[in-house]
């Protein structure tokens, strides 16, 4: 395929203006010839043409017969008549402006060109609008977005401190309830024997013991306990815990105050004592909460030696008051 350029068309472009161009052109050097003879009657206007190259694509078969047209034009225009020479000519009218054919469509580089203008125009103020109105997070300003962000910090630091605060106050009830439950079943076994349960409640009592206290009830309250019920059968003591005060719980030890009712049973009658105060000190040992010394009410480590662990158990003799017998007087 070969190119081959011609004279008198247009481009693709120029397509439907290019054949009215010719037409418009003649009718305006018709009009200036019309003119001419009354300004320069010696010489008239010379014609002009317009040449317009059209690249068309030609096989190469054709190539030799365009190139012969092509030559034969170009010797074709030389030969036109030459100009008369005639005298000095006034000055030359200003020639009307040639109508520009218009454009079906523009260049591609032409319409990007006018694009980019504007977008380059338009860049500017956007980009101040832009500085001026930037969207924040969730459509707040930097300011407004910056307080609500420490708000929520602080909302949030607030929840973990209530909710350690609540778990460390659960925890803390959870071990008061604990000690509150181990000394509760200790006032209700602490003072609780007859002859026929005395082993079994002696088993419960040790279970809830640990330390000091029930090293002293292995070696002094068991002996004495065992040998006190086989001597006095009818014997029965009865304790029953009222009330209980847990004092300090500080993770492994614990105070903790008693009231018992404590009832005593003989053969020769009863014996109450309600609302008997027993003082707990308790220790954590493997986990759990064992009583590890008890003081009666008004005695301490100080005068604890002078009075028993536990409330004296009762030996069961009856004391015989005195009979009053009428003594002969001494006969004067």
């Amino acid at each position: 395929m070969t190119a081959k350029t011609t004279k008198g068309g247009s481009d693709q472009v120029e397509a439907v203006p290019a054949e009215e161009a010719p037409e418009e052109t003649e009718a305006i050097e018709t009009e200036s010839a019309e003119e001419a003879p009354e300004e320069r009657p010696a010489r008239p206007a010379a014609k002009r043409k317009r040449r317009v190259r059209v690249i068309e694509v030609i096989d190469d078969e054709d190539l030799d017969e365009v190139l012969e047209a092509l030559d034969a034009e170009d010797e074709e225009a030389p030969a036109e008549p030459a100009a008369k020479p005639v005298a000095k000519a006034p000055a030359k009218p200003v020639a009307r402006p040639r109508p520009r054919p218009t454009r079906l469509e523009p260049p591609e580089d032409e319409a990007e060109e006018e694009v980019e203008a504007p977008k380059k125009a338009s860049a500017r103020p956007s980009t101040a609008a832009a500085s001026q109105a930037r969207p924040g997070i969730f459509g707040l300003g930097m300011v407004q977005a910056v307080v609500v962000v420490v708000l929520v910090a602080l909302l949030a630091s607030l929840a973990i401190w209530q909710w350690t605060s609540a778990s460390s106050l659960s925890s803390e009830q959870d071990e008061r309830d604990a000690v509150s439950k181990v000394a509760s079943a200790y006032g209700d076994v602490a003072l609780n024997y007859n002859a026929q349960n005395y082993q079994a409640q002696m088993d419960k009592a040790q279970k809830l013991m640990g330390g000091d206290l029930l090293e002293s009830f292995k070696s002094t309250t068991l002996p004495s306990l065992g040998q006190t019920f086989k001597s006095n059968p009818e014997l029965s003591l009865t304790s029953k815990t009222n009330q209980v005060f847990v004092g300090s719980v500080d993770g492994r030890f614990a105070t903790a105050v008693v009231m018992v009712d404590i009832d005593v049973r003989t053969k020769d009658g009863a014996t109450a004592a309600p609302a008997t105060l027993l003082r707990l000190a308790l220790a954590k040992i493997d986990g759990t909460w064992k009583v590890t010394k008890q003081y009666a009410s008004g005695t301490n480590d100080q005068n604890q030696n002078q009075q028993n662990q536990l409330p004296a158990v009762p030996s069961g003799g009856a004391s015989k008051s005195p009979s009053t017998e009428n003594s002969g007087k001494p006969e004067n």
